[in-house]
């Protein structure tokens, strides 16, 4: 009787160990869990590797990606158009300096001539007009403009003291532009000869003068009329004016006196 229950015994415990290792082999290749559920039943942690291949962070981040973009390029055209409207607008300024205005309106009609810094190489008035007052120094030769009553920005002009031998209007204009200067407007020319005692300039009235930048055409009741001109001022007084022909039908050319101006 006792051998009959050791056997049983012995029996017993052999499927017991066994059905314990069959647990754990499945365990081991992953068909239960611990609990001893099946794998796919089991509740856990889902490893990021799987987020990231299922699509979620990558859409996520194409999001990002393309806002960042779209940031850029909004912040880049903003930049582009600044740029633009700032170089029309030093285009507009610079085509404005470049084309006379001939007094045209009110505002194009503003004498706005600036001293600039240089050395005219002739004894020279520089004139300016500020505070609403008009001021002057006389220099010599060679000095430099500004750091007297006038200084170099303030509105105004610098002509020479002395007048020049008689050229013609175009050969003149050559001389002027050589030493950086050009000639005289009639405003310029006309208030420095109303003033040219106190302002130190010399023989303004003695011969005619060349007193324009700007040439015109005359055409006056017939073909041996037609002609260009430009305008004169000086011989005899600072009011007396003729118009100075540049080029005539018949080859007419006038060669006359001239001071530079700047």
């Amino acid at each position: 009787m006792i051998r009959h229950s050791k056997l049983f015994l012995l029996i017993f415990l052999g499927f017991a160990l066994g059905a314990f290792i069959s647990i754990c082999l499945q365990v081991q290749a992953g068909s239960l869990t611990p609990s001893g559920m099946p794998a796919s039943t089991s509740i856990g942690v889902v490893p990021i590797a799987d987020i990231v291949g299922s699509g979620y962070v990558t859409s996520t981040d194409s999001l990002h990606n393309n806002s960042v973009a779209l940031t850029s390029a909004n912040s880049a055209l903003s930049n582009i158009s600044s740029s633009v409207n700032s170089s029309l607008s030093l285009l507009n300024s610079s085509i404005n300096s470049m084309v006379p205005d001939n007094g045209l309106s009110a505002n194009a009609g503003m004498y706005n001539n600036r001293i600039i810094a240089m050395n005219p190489p002739a004894a020279y008035t520089e004139v300016c007009f500020k505070s609403g007052s008009t001021y002057y120094d006389a220099r010599s030769a060679g000095a430099a403009t500004g750091g007297g009553n006038c200084s170099v920005g303030d509105i105004g002009f610098v002509m020479e003291a002395n007048e020049r031998g008689a050229q013609l209007w175009n050969l003149a204009k050559i001389a002027c532009t050589q030493i950086n200067m050009r000639l005289p407007e009639p405003l310029e020319w006309q208030y420095a000869c109303n003033n040219a005692g106190t302002w130190s300039l010399s023989t303004m009235t003695t011969n005619w003068e060349w007193a324009s930048n700007t040439t015109l055409s005359s055409y006056n009741g017939g073909y041996s009329y037609g002609g260009l001109f430009v305008t004169v001022l000086g011989s005899g007084g600072c009011n007396y004016s003729i118009g100075g022909w540049v080029g005539r039908y018949d080859a007419t050319a006038l060669s006359t006196n001239f001071r530079c101006a700047r």
